[in-house]
């Protein structure tokens, strides 16, 4: 019997010898949200892992891939330390998810690769929305792989707009008002400001934007007409008579009790408390926050369906008669470490992650826009079928390895402004002084 066991247990490690003898490569991969519903991000990858080692079993690689990581849904400042502090100390992950200008910050440190020579080997990657490669080039090569984009309009309570007198009529035609640049962000004041005298709203709430720093706050600043990036010289621009249209737009709102002089106090569960109260009439956010205010702010109210039932969306104004509106996109993108020993798999992995059921999976579940032309054609969700109209008024942040300072010197001036610290005239001799301070030969002040 006991030769008859031994002999057993042989066969048995035969029959299991190939599974032993496949290579197990970790590839650590570090995502974020901040928003819960962009979870898809992370976890996207490890489905892709799963179809991929499908695959690398019927090739006989030899190697099965596992992922690693984690999805951050705190906040972008700790992400990022965190992300540069890796990179600094020569331990960063193989892949990190991050929107597409930190592809310029990081390519120009060298903390990322080039993917040019990798990205024709996977014919998935041809199916990417063309424009959004250009989102992760710097200075002619692509760093990053598209993950989700999106837009961010300008929302519309249409219940208060109903309250201050607006018809339906009226209201349903808000949007193509904005897009023919007949609704400008004078008429948004005003509108507001009616809406306040008339207590359709209290004081403060006729127009919010985002409590803390970001890119919209450029995407406000070109909505008045301003320069942001010469593409001749490679230079970032500040132009001084847009900021102060800007500013003084600012500085009014906040006089006339349309804008809250504290808006900018950093709290985001404020913001959409207040919002998805009914409580402010415009304001400025994401597509993404749709899905936020579905699953977490709404649902009891009845989700999606109370969100169209109150809540209108459109591009963000012109500042004068006959202009274009405008949005912001702002990709997000994985990149592959310079430092990764791992770096074809992980190109691999990112090939399998950019698959039209992934894609829509993530898209559907956050409210961010696709990024495979595939996939804008299959999903049947109602709201990103209304709201993909407004990628044709989108724009990108500029390449440029700086644009963190330039962003940074004219928050500060919108912070001065909004609280009263200093007159709109100031706050453009502010931001002017800081940023060529901050970026010397590198801004072109007009």
């Amino acid at each position: 019997m006991r030769g008859i066991a031994a002999a057993g247990l042989v066969l048995a490690l035969l029959v299991l010898a190939p599974a032993y003898a496949q290579q197990a490569v970790t590839l650590t991969a570090w995502t974020i949200g901040p928003d819960n519903p962009s979870v898809t991000r992370f976890s996207n990858l490890q489905a892709a892992a799963e179809r991929l080692n499908a695959d690398l079993r019927r090739e006989g690689a030899g190697v099965q891939v596992k992922v690693e990581g984690f999805f951050d849904t705190t906040d972008w400042d700790p992400f990022l330390r965190r992300v540069l502090l890796a990179f600094q100390g020569g331990n960063p992950p193989d892949i990190i998810q991050a929107s597409h200008p930190l592809t310029t910050t990081w390519a120009a440190a060298g903390y990322i690769i080039a993917l040019d020579d990798q990205i024709p080997r996977y014919r998935q990657f041809a199916d990417v929305v063309e424009s959004l490669w250009d989102a992760v080039r710097y200075r002619g090569k692509i760093y990053g792989i598209p993950q989700d984009t999106e837009a961010r309009p300008l929302y519309f309570n249409k219940t208060l707009l109903r309250q201050l007198g607006w018809t339906d009529q009226q209201i349903a035609a808000l949007p193509q008002r904005i897009v023919r640049g007949e609704f400008t962000w004078e008429d948004v004041l005003a509108t507001a400001r009616e809406a306040v005298q008339k207590k359709v709203v209290e004081s403060g709430k006729g127009y919010y934007h985002r409590p803390r720093p970001g890119p919209d706050f450029l995407q406000w600043y070109r909505s008045f007409g301003g320069r942001d990036f010469d593409a001749a010289s490679g230079k970032l621009v500040f132009t001084r008579e847009a900021a102060l249209r800007y500013f003084r737009w600012l500085r009014a709102a906040v006089d006339a009790g349309v804008l809250e002089r504290n808006r900018l106090d950093g709290d985001w569960n404020r913001f959409h408390q207040t919002v998805t109260d009914g409580k402010v009439l415009f304001f400025s956010g994401g597509t993404w926050n749709w899905a936020e205010w579905e699953q977490q702010w709404v649902t009891r109210k009845g989700g999606q369906e109370w969100l169209f039932a109150n809540f209108g969306f459109a591009p963000h104004p012109t500042w004068r008669q006959g202009g274009r509106p405008i949005t912001l996109s702002q990709p997000q993108a994985y990149m592959v470490s310079s430092a990764s020993k791992n770096k074809a798999l992980a190109v691999r992995l990112l090939a399998y992650t950019t698959v039209p059921d992934l894609d829509a999976k993530h898209a559907v579940g956050s409210a961010h826009l696709p990024v495979l032309k595939t996939t804008a054609r299959l999903i049947g969700d109602r709201f990103l079928k209304e709201v993909s109209y407004l990628l044709t008024y989108t724009s990108f942040q500029p390449p440029h390895p700086d644009l963190p300072r330039w962003n940074d010197a004219l928050f500060r001036g919108v912070s001065a402004v909004e609280s009263g610290q200093v007159t709109p005239e100031q706050a453009v001799e502010v931001v002017a002084t800081e940023m060529q301070r901050a970026l010397r030969d590198q801004i072109i002040v007009e």
